[in-house]
């Protein structure tokens, strides 16, 4: 294989692996430091079109720790979207209450995000190797 194609397949899978890795560290640091369970009122719901995925529902929620209002945006939700006015229970960092996630939607999108890219990230390098270990 010449070297130009092995460096180009190499940086292609990269250039998808490095996304994959962050998704997913982000998401198992959100897992690890946002410990504190909280009640959340949803408040708003942003709704976003796309040409290739139509729409897509964003919650808006906010929540108290010690007193003091934060609000927050979950991640895409295509089937169990809650409705303004419901109580969703979140996660959050007692270190940082501004940052939180809703568990079972948030760190879902992100993982599922973070193995897509590394499969996609996988196969070029993955032809690259067979590729030279058939020659």
């Amino acid at each position: 294989m010449p070297l130009g194609l092995a460096l180009t397949l190499c940086g292609l899978g990269a250039a998808f692996l490095i996304p994959a890795l962050v998704l997913l560290g982000l998401s198992a640091r959100r897992k690890r430091t946002c410990t504190a369970p909280a009640q959340a009122l949803v408040t708003d719901l942003r709704v976003r079109s796309s040409a290739d995925d139509g729409l897509s529902f964003h919650p808006v929620y906010e929540y108290f720790v010690d007193g003091v209002r934060y609000t927050g945006t979950g991640a895409h939700l295509s089937r169990r979207v809650p409705r303004v006015g419901s109580v969703i229970a979140i996660r959050y960092d007692p270190h940082r209450p501004q940052r939180s996630y809703i568990p079972g939607y948030d760190d879902r999108v992100s993982r599922i995000l973070g193995i897509v890219f590394a499969c996609f990230g996988s196969i070029p390098i993955l032809v690259c190797i067979f590729v030279a270990l058939l020659t």
